[in-house]
C-alpha cells in the first residue's frame, strides 16, 4: 500500500492565496510550520466600535508576502501622512 503524505496548507487571511506549510523533522516527529516569508499584523485602534466599549482592529494571523507587505507599506504611509500632518 502507498504511503500518503498529508501537508496542511496555510491560505492568506486576506487575498486567499493557499500554499502548504513548510515540513521540519521526519517520521513521527515531523512539524509544520507556515513559510518564513509569510507575515502577520495585528494593530489595535484606539475608537469605539460598538456600545459595548470593542476597539477597532485588525488581526490577520496569515499573510502572503505581496499582503504583508502591502500592510506594512499601507500602515507607514498612513502614519507618516498623519505625522506631517500633525506637525502643520
Amino acid at each position: 500500500m502507498a504511503d500518503v503524505d498529508t501537508i496542511p496548507k496555510i491560505r492568506c487571511d486576506n487575498c486567499g492565496l493557499t500554499v502548504e506549510k513548510l515540513v521540519d523533522g521526519t517520521g513521527s516527529s515531523r512539524k509544520f510550520a507556515k513559510p518564513r516569508v509569510w507575515g502577520s499584523m495585528k494593530a489595535v485602534g484606539g475608537r469605539s466600535a460598538d456600545a459595548y466599549g470593542g476597539k477597532d482592529r485588525l488581526d490577520f494571523a496569515d499573510l502572503c508576502p505581496a499582503c504583508a507587505n502591502a500592510a506594512l507599506d499601507a500602515a507607514a504611509a498612513a502614519l507618516k501622512d498623519h505625522r506631517e500632518g500633525a506637525a502643520v
